[in-house]
């Protein structure tokens, strides 16, 4: 990060970034990966009234 090592306040060791969309889709501190082909599954930002998609060009709220 900034030619920093990565502080683990930031996600050490690494913070996946979707640069298209909203903060709330970025990554960090992963611990384990669930896979779905559930097109209504809702994350845990979705089930609070965020937009699925996250797109930064689309409403922010769902």
């Amino acid at each position: 990060m900034n030619g920093v090592i990565l502080p683990p306040e930031r996600g050490f060791p690494f913070h996946l970034i979707a640069e298209s969309k909203c903060g709330c889709k970025w990554i960090k501190w992963v611990n384990t990966v669930e896979l779905s082909d559930d097109k209504h599954f809702l994350g845990y930002w979705e089930q609070r009234g965020f937009a699925n998609t996250a797109d930064r060009d689309e409403s922010f709220f769902g």
